[in-house]
């Protein structure tokens, strides 16, 4: 949110930095989060795959946001979405199922498996459920600039300390973006078969124990209340492998309007967690898993080690 300036001090005449402007999101209305959401899905995908052959049964099994590292093009998921043995998809194998990416405006393309390359950045110990991250790699194609497009890509050639300061600080905003399995529909078209979606976002504010680091890897939790007239999912599934984004706000001092300053990728989605009968917590990637360590064995980045 954007801070208040420095001010001198009435008694010594030094200057002291004032306390944040934060803003209760009792008061960000429904306009502006849907219209933060319409701004974001430029990132976003959907993932799916074609379950017949001829391509007429679409799956939408989990969500994504495209992203690049140096000349590495391609998705940001959740591991388990593309590595599931009791899921029906096959993954990047020549004799596998072309990869379905759902984009902005309904728009959708699908991807040969030659083309796709799955990177294992987090497999998850069963004990932990954790670390759980992969990019789908997408080779220089005429699928990428089909994409290229009419999406864009965010870049992760950023330095993580500074997103942490923009972005990561407690009561800083954010929002989990993604594709709630609950909201999705089927509709008969004749022979075919129309897949129905939603693209949701969610808002939070990070709080003093939002944030943990283990085993090198750093994690983000967004809590969810279940209480008196809510409006959120029964399930989170389906937004696992989203994108969380940090929000800069903006309020205008004149007419209170908020506007949306500048927002950055902080991290992915890929766990929910149930704290109690209201309380559902989303646990995500944080921002130096997904800018920096994740990426230290992945050939051809800055970051390859040697």
């Amino acid at each position: 949110m954007k801070n208040k300036p420095v001010k001198k001090s009435a008694k010594t005449g030094k200057l002291k930095a004032e306390r944040p402007n934060y803003i209760k999101f009792s008061d960000v209305s429904r306009v502006f989060m849907e219209e933060t959401g319409y701004m974001l899905a430029d990132y976003s995908v959907a993932l799916g795959y074609f379950k017949s052959a001829k391509g007429s049964k679409p799956e939408i099994f989990g969500s994504g946001v495209l992203v690049h590292k140096g000349n590495h093009f391609g998705v940001l998921t959740a591991h388990h979405c593309v590595d599931n043995p009791d899921a029906d998809f096959r993954f990047g194998s020549f004799g596998g199922d072309k990869l379905l990416l759902v984009l902005k405006r309904s728009h959708f393309i699908a991807l040969p498996p030659e083309i796709l390359i799955r990177h294992a950045f987090g497999i998850p110990k069963e004990n932990k459920m954790e670390p759980d991250l992969a990019f789908i790699e997408i080779l220089p194609s005429p699928q990428l600039g089909s994409i290229m497009a009419i999406s864009s890509f965010w870049s992760l050639d950023k330095n993580p300390l500074k997103v942490e300061q923009e972005f990561g600080k407690i009561e800083m905003p954010f929002t989990v973006v993604g594709f709630p399995g609950v909201y999705h529909q089927k509709k008969a078209e004749g022979k075919n078969t129309r897949q129905i979606i939603k693209h949701m976002a969610y808002f939070y504010s990070i709080g003093p124990k939002s944030v943990r680091a283990r085993d090198g890897w750093d994690y983000i939790e967004a809590k969810n209340w279940y209480g008196r007239n809510h409006e959120l999912p029964d399930s989170f599934k389906g937004v696992s492998g989203g994108p969380v984004w940090g929000l800069q706000i903006k309020k205008d001092k004149n007419d209170g309007h908020l506007s949306l300053k500048k927002f950055s990728l902080i991290g992915i989605a890929f766990l929910q967690v149930r704290r109690s009968k209201k309380t559902l917590h989303v646990r995500a990637h944080f921002i130096k898993s997904i800018y920096d360590f994740a990426w230290r064995c992945l050939p051809g980045t800055p970051l390859e080690r040697k």
